[in-house]
Order: C-alpha cells, then structure tokens, then sequence
C-alpha cells in the first residue's frame, strides 16, 4: 500500500500534480529508496505515457512553487529581521587603504616578474668600439657587430645569450648572483671580473681573463669538468670537436711574436687602407685612425676604447716599430690628435678630456 502511494506520488510529480504539502514526505521517502528501482518505476512511467500523458504535461509557474516552499520554510523557520548598519566614513577609508596595498603588492609582484624575465638587447653596428652599460651596472665593451641580451633568471643568476661580435665584459661584482655568459653552449661564469669572449671563426671562441677568476665549460659540465682561469689566461674552445685548449701566461708571453704575426696577416687584407706589415715595422698611409687602431690592438693585445667619433675619423700617415712599446705609441698618438690615454688590465681608453696619461 505504501509502495503505491509513493508511486501514484512520483507520478504526480513528474506531471507537475504533486500538492507542495506533500513535498516533505515526498523526498523523505525517495531519499530512502534504492536508486536502482527509483530509476525503473520512473522509466516505466515515462513509456506508459509516451504520446498520451507527455503532451499533456505543462510547464510548471515556477514561482507558485518557490512561493510556496518559502512559506512552508518560514512557518518553521521564520527569517529574522537583519538591522542595517550605517558604516562610517573612516571604516570606509581603511577598507580602501587595505585594497590598495593589496592591489599595489601584486602589480609590484607582477611588474617585478616581468621585469626580471625580460630581454635586454645590445647590439654595436658601428664600425667602432663602443661601451654600454647592463642593468645590474656590470659594463660591456661591443666591438663592432657584437650582440648580446642580457636578463636576470628567476634563479638568482644574471644571463648573457651572446650572439656575435668580441665582447669584454667589466662584471659588477655580486656574489648573491653569478654572472654567466653563454656563447653556443659554453658557459663562462664570473662573479666579479673583467674577460673577453671573442668568437675567431665559425668553430672556435677565445676566452680570455684579465681580471679576477672565470670558469669555462658546456652549459652540461659539471663542476670537475671546468676549467678555470687565472688573470692572463686564455682558454681556446673548439665548438666542433667541443673541446678546450688552456694557455697559462708564460706560454701566451713566449707566443706572442708568433700570434702577432698570424693575428695581423689575417687582419691587414680585410682593411680598406694601404697599410703594410713586415717583421719590423707596420706601414701606415692615410690610414683612417679606426683602423689604425685595430691594427695597434692585434699588436699589443689590447682593447682600445675611443669615446671621440671625430679622432677616430682622422687619418695617419707614418710607421710604428714592432719593438717600440705602447706607452711610446700612444704618448705620439695623443700629442698629434689632441688626446690623453689610460691603460689599465689590457683596455685603453681614449680621451679629449683632461690631461693625465696613466699605463699599468
């Protein structure tokens, strides 16, 4: 008997026909039937109505029903009346300032990230020496074509993807973030110091300490596979056979004649002067001073930095003795053109201003 009632009860539930008062009693009871029958009696119903009981089935006022739940709801549970509260002016003003900052830590939050994952690009398409200087106040002299981008890693580590170009890198030192320059898969890792990466042709890299300490090696290696340099050291990679050749100073001082010769024969056809190079002497005639210049780096090994594009764009017409020294050179260089000189771990700068010339 009960079995029916509930039935003939789902029955008037599913064509809308079901008293809100018996909506209690109802659910009570399906909630406590097995799910497996509940399904059957209703799929039953539904095929014994199919094309008579469907049609007549109309869409319920679903606002009679909500009204009327509602009220068999408030007669047990009648709703309190809720007092309204007046907020007051400074209550106002400090649920703002909590916003605020709320708002400000996580734009700061944000704009620090993209920051710190950003991409800074230089690059020197002039046909000389330039300076620049990276965001973490480390210094970069671009010879010219270099390029580089720079970018703090979320790591703790300051990034250099070097592209092109010879590159000296002046590292500001920051032992909280080592400073890593990647050039094809070989890392050099520096905290604060001063070295060249300088790309000699497609398959090898001279690397090449003149301040400090360095370590080179495949961004693979592990820490027994680095080699690391003391100041006048060079390393030679070989990006083909991925192997490196270490040079101490001694060895670099006793080779120096013969790396001078090779480094100008290579250099001196590619210039658009008529400059002439023998064991003895190098020839200049009208020769722009930015390739003088260059020429006067492969012979002393050194780095010349000219902050003057109007020095640079004069002409020299003379000869300059192997044997003389650089000192002796650039003292006659900077009396003819009006400048002063400083040398200082192998980089020279040339200035208009003041008069003080200083070598060590």
């Amino acid at each position: 008997m009960k079995e029916q009632s509930f039935k003939d009860q789902l029955l008037a539930y599913i064509h809308n026909r079901l008293e809100a008062q018996y909506y209690e009693s109802f659910f009570d009871e399906m909630a406590e039937m097995d799910a497996a029958i509940l399904e059957l009696w209703i799929a039953e119903m539904l095929d014994q109505d199919e094309g008579q009981v469907v049609q007549q089935i109309h869409l319920p006022d679903l606002s009679i029903v909500h009204r009327k739940v509602l009220d068999h709801i408030y007669a047990v549970d009648p709703p309190k009346p809720t007092p309204i509260r007046s907020i007051s002016p400074w209550v106002w003003a400090s649920c703002a300032a909590v916003l605020l900052c709320v708002l400000s830590v996580l734009f700061l939050k944000n704009f620090s990230t993209s920051i710190k994952d950003q991409v800074t690009w230089y690059e020197n398409k002039n046909a000389y020496t330039i300076y620049a200087q990276l965001p973490d106040s480390t210094t970069v002299i671009l010879y010219p074509q270099a390029k580089i981008g720079f970018e703090y890693s979320g790591q703790g580590h300051r990034d250099v993807q070097q592209v092109q170009g010879r590159v000296i890198y002046k590292v500001h030192k920051n032992k909280n973030a080592p400073f890593q320059v990647n050039y094809r898969g070989y890392l050099t890792t520096a905290l604060g110091t001063i070295f060249s990466v300088d790309p000699k042709d497609t398959d090898h890299v001279l690397i090449k300490l003149m301040e400090g300490k360095i370590s080179v090696g495949s961004v693979t290696a592990d820490s027994r596979n680095l080699i690391y340099l003391q100041p006048k050291e060079e390393v030679l990679v070989n990006l083909k056979l991925q192997q490196m050749i270490k040079f101490s100073e001694p060895e670099l001082t006793k080779s120096q004649p013969a790396r001078v010769d090779k480094e100008l024969r290579k250099l001196i056809p590619h210039l658009t002067a008529n400059v002439e190079w023998t064991n003895q002497s190098v020839k200049f005639n009208q020769t722009k001073n930015v390739q003088l210049l260059r020429v006067i780096e492969s012979l002393y090994d050194v780095s010349i930095i000219c902050d003057n594009p109007d020095l640079l764009n004069s002409s020299f017409t003379g000869s300059l003795n192997s044997k003389e020294s650089l000192a002796n050179f650039l003292t006659s260089f900077c009396q003819l053109n009006g400048c002063t000189f400083q040398v200082k771990n192998g980089i020279v700068n040339i200035s208009n201003s003041g008069r003080k010339e200083d070598v060590q």
